[in-house]
Order: C-alpha cells, then structure tokens, then sequence
C-alpha cells in the first residue's frame, strides 16, 4: 500500500546483560559487570553536564511537537543527543530510561528532526544507577555527511526556486507540494534503507510515506511554516488498511492535514489536492489510529475550497458558479477537476444532479466560454470515491 513507517530498532541493556554489550563473557559477575559500565561512562570522555533545554532546541527543527509530550527525563535524554549528535559521538550520556522511555524518546527525536537523516534506527542504552550510556548507530558516516547534506540542499533549493511569494502561506505550501510530487517517486521495502528519510527523498528522489513527510517537513521547517509528521494507518480504495504517516501543517493559524504520499498521482500526469489541507473529519474517511493535540476543524484552507470545488450542498444552480470554476482551474495548468462533498447527502445531490441527469457536459460546454484552452465538451474522465466523497474529472484537451 502505501507506506509502513519505519520503526526504530533500541534496546536497553542494565546491569547483569550490560556486560555483552562491552565483550565480556558471560561468566562476569554483577559487580564486575557493573564496574566495566562504570568505566564505560567514565571513558566516553563527556562532560556529565546536562544540556540545557534551550541548547538543544537551537539545533533540528523549530518545531518539535513531539519533544513536549516527553517526560521529564525523557526529554533531558532528547536534549543531550540532539546538541552532540552532529558530531557523530559513538555514544551519549542520557539518564537511566526504560525500554518504553527509550522507545518514546528516540521516535520523538526521529519525528521531530527530519535533518536527522544521517542517524540510523539502532540504538543501545547501558546504564547504572540513574546515569545511562546511549550508543548510537549512523546511516551515514561523518566523512560521508557534508556531501551527502549538499545533496539534499541543492534539491531543497530547486523546490524553493518554485515558491514565488514567502508571505502567503498557502501559496507557498501549494508550491512545494506541488514541486515535491513532481520530483519523488514512491518505493518501499522492508530493509534498512533511506527511503524513510530526506536522503531518500531529496537526494535519491525515492521515498516511502515517511521519507515523503519528512521532506514536506524538512522544506516547510526552512520557510517557517508549522508542520509536524503524523503517524497512523491509511485504508486504500480496495479496502488494504496499512501502516502510514503524512503531515499535520498550520496554515493561516488553521492546523490542517496534508497527505503528500496520496497526492502523488501513480497513474496520469495530473495534479492532484485530494489530500491537501483536510480537516479530522475528512482525513478520517480513511485515515485512522492517529492521535493529535490540536483540533483540525476547518476546512478553508483546503484545495476544494479554495478553488471553488467544495460544496455544502448542490443543484442545477450551482453549474454556472461551477462553470467558472473549472475555467479558472484548467486555464492555471490543472487538468484534473476534484469536487469535494461535505457530506453524503451533498454528494448524492451533486451525483444525481452531474453525472444522472448528464449537467455535467452542460457545465464543461459553459466553462468553454470563460477558459482559453479548447477541450471537448462531451470527451471526459470521471471516478469516484464515496469514502472521500469527492469526484474527479478530467477533460480530453483537443
């Protein structure tokens, strides 16, 4: 289907084990167990200090949606390996957490800081008493970083040549989707590889759902646009419920869904806004098992609306207004008309009114009057998708 989200492979390794993790044999007693990783600390050559808060929130994203739902120690294990980590230390000190601790603090910091596509999804935590030694595994080695991030940066800035006006979010979002889907293919594959990451996605072009999102966020982090990655499961048009991730952005001071992944179109040439800009109750069609904090009730900051295309309800006196509509989008270079439906009964109107009594080819003959390009009045795609509520049309450009 889609896209599985990677998960990060850690461990935590405490007294009586800790000592397989530094070579000794299994006949090592606790006490000298508990002496080796105490020289282990002693020698990772760190300043015990903590980090400070604010020192760790300089680096990786500005927004970190993620890190403030950590608990206390949580975050000071966050805080400590975001300051060092681009230094490329085989190991970080970070207090004694358990194996939940771990697991909530290393997706944190993998979520929250898409820049951080050079850390791998291993990790190995040895501790004693309330101090722990974080060993850290990299997908890329420190030699290997600067040309690797160079990559990754001429491709960012190829996607910004695209956005024309900083000033208007919503342009600005609409350009980078729309650059960012002409630019990425989507793979998956069950391997340790960089598809889950900005590498796979700005630098090798290829990505899964998370190196997707993550690159959504990566781009809009730059421009000071609010984003967040969000993970759950997805349900396809024939029925396959999987494992999925996409962004949560804030547009106007409106949180809104974008799924970038179902945007990118596999079949045909054309743009695509189905995922753009949803609110819970329409991304919850076929979205699920996600949690956010924020409500994202409105839907003004959706492609449909925006366009015209988003209808509370719908009869023959809506064409000409629809009309216009198609017009203005086709002559902008999209070829594909999404209408959106705000509910069941909306829809069933709009389909009893477009597609059983034929006002569709009376809409498409009107908007021939307003548009500059020429297509054929009677020569048209049409699909459907009553999860979505949303009907797609396509003209045949003569």
């Amino acid at each position: 289907m889609k896209k599985k989200v990677l998960a990060a492979v850690i461990a935590v390794i405490v007294l009586g084990v800790v000592f397989k993790l530094l070579g000794e044999s299994d006949t090592v007693s606790i006490p000298e167990a508990v002496t080796k990783v105490q020289q282990a600390l002693s020698d990772s050559g760190e300043d015990s200090s903590e980090v400070s808060e604010a020192a760790s929130q300089s680096a990786g994203s500005p927004y970190k949606y993620y890190y403030y739902k950590l608990n206390n120690d949580e975050k000071k294990a966050y805080d400590n390996v975001l300051a060092k980590v681009y230094s490329f230390p085989s190991t970080v000190k970070v207090p004694a957490l358990n194996q939940d601790e771990l697991n909530e603090m290393f997706q944190a910091l993998l979520y929250d800081n898409p820049d951080l596509f050079f850390l791998g999804s291993h990790c190995t935590l040895s501790s004693i008493g309330g101090t722990g030694l974080l060993s850290l595994d990299y997908r890329v080695s420190k030699s290997d970083y600067k040309p690797a991030l160079k990559k990754i940066e001429n491709t960012r800035d190829e996607i910004l040549s695209n956005v024309t006006d900083r000033s208007d979010e919503w342009k600005t979002e609409k350009q980078v989707h729309d650059a960012l889907a002409a630019k990425l293919g989507y793979d998956y594959t069950d391997d340790e590889s960089n598809l889950s990451t900005i590498y796979g996605a700005l630098a090798d072009g290829t990505a899964s759902c998370e190196g997707y999102s993550k690159a959504m966020k990566y781009i809009l982090d730059y421009l000071g646009i609010e984003s967040y990655v969000l993970a759950g499961k997805a349900t396809d048009t024939d029925g396959d419920t999987d494992s999925h991730m996409w962004n949560v952005v804030k547009i106007n001071g409106c949180y809104c869904h974008l799924d970038l992944t179902w945007d990118d179109p596999v079949n045909g040439n054309y743009k695509t806004y189905e995922y753009f800009n949803l609110s819970d109750r329409q991304i919850n069609c076929d979205h699920s098992n996600w949690s956010f904090d924020y409500d994202c009730t409105s839907v003004t900051q959706s492609y449909s609306y925006k366009a015209g295309f988003y209808f509370t309800s719908y009869s023959v006196a809506n064409n000409e207004e629809l009309a216009r509509a198609i017009a203005k989008e086709l002559d902008s270079g999209n070829t594909a008309i999404e209408l959106r439906f705000s509910d069941m009964t909306a829809y069933s109107a709009g389909y009893r009114t477009l597609i059983e009594e034929y006002a569709i080819y009376d809409v498409i003959t009107s908007a021939d009057k307003y548009c500059s390009l020429s297509f054929s009045h009677s020569d048209l795609s049409f699909s459907q998708n009553r999860t979505t509520l949303v009907m797609t049309f396509i003209p045949n450009f003569k």
